[in-house]
């Protein structure tokens, strides 16, 4: 989504990504939030010297208590407790909305505040959970970012946030990547179009009309000597034959 640098647009693109796995079936989602920018906006409103952030955003990352407050000095117990903050989203707000953030730092929570209460809005039954200084995989983003992962099923499904669009990089933009092959584990065999093999000839009419139907047509490009065993070869559970679908023996 380009164009909107509104919490509501970060929260669309979540949302809709949130319901589209779970049209297709992926149950037990669960969206982790973050916003990398929080950590280099507390940084600079306390004015912690450059090579002191860069230990400091380092030692976040790895989640390094000790590292933590060597590097964050007399301001140790703050960074301390963005860390443990960290949990399921109305305890991580409540706890981080105690704590004394100046004003860069501040906007930047109340920005993460106004999605997570946007998306527990419009998906009550998400788990959503709140990770302050997550950073990894994120470095490039310049605003509220998402894990989406799905219970029993290892890895992201997918990941998305606010960056910078266009050619000089000064457009607000917001969107979200679906890791396709996470995704399939996660989507219970049931839920799986049938595969279906269009032997070569097919009206392309014909193949849109099964496609309509919830069928997932492969078609043949060129003839084959034996079409079935084509259809077997590409992955196939049913061939078209005289207009309809015949499952494999």
């Amino acid at each position: 989504l380009i164009g909107s640098d509104a919490p509501a647009a970060d929260a669309e693109v979540l949302i809709m990504a949130v319901e589209a796995l779970t049209a297709a079936g992926v149950s037990g989602l669960t969206v982790d939030l973050t916003i990398p920018t929080l950590v280099p906006a507390l940084c600079e409103g306390l004015a912690v010297a450059a090579p002191a952030s860069r230990h400091l955003r380092d030692a976040l990352d790895h989640k390094d208590a000790s590292a933590v407050a060597l590097a964050a000095g007399g301001h140790a117990s703050l960074f301390a407790a963005l860390v443990d903050a960290a949990g399921p989203a109305a305890d991580a707000l409540e706890r981080l909305g105690r704590l004394d953030l100046v004003s860069p730092a501040a906007r930047e929570l109340e920005r993460l505040a106004a999605v997570a209460a946007r998306v527990s809005e419009a998906a009550p039954e998400l788990d959503l959970t709140i990770d302050p200084v997550e950073n990894r995989g994120f470095e490039y983003h310049c605003g509220v970012c998402f894990a989406i992962f799905a219970r029993a099923v290892r890895g992201e499904l997918g990941r998305g946030g606010r960056y910078l669009a266009g050619p000089a990089a000064d457009e607000a933009a917001t969107g979200v990547t679906l890791e396709t092959e996470t995704v399939m584990r996660a989507v219970p065999d049931a839920a799986r179009a049938r595969r279906l093999y269009a032997p070569h000839g097919t009206l392309v009419s014909g193949a849109k009309a099964l496609r309509a139907e919830g069928w997932t047509v492969i078609e043949g490009l060129t003839p084959a000597a034996d079409p079935t065993v084509e259809a077997e070869r590409l992955g196939c559970d049913h061939i078209l034959r005289d207009g309809a679908p015949i499952p494999l023996a």
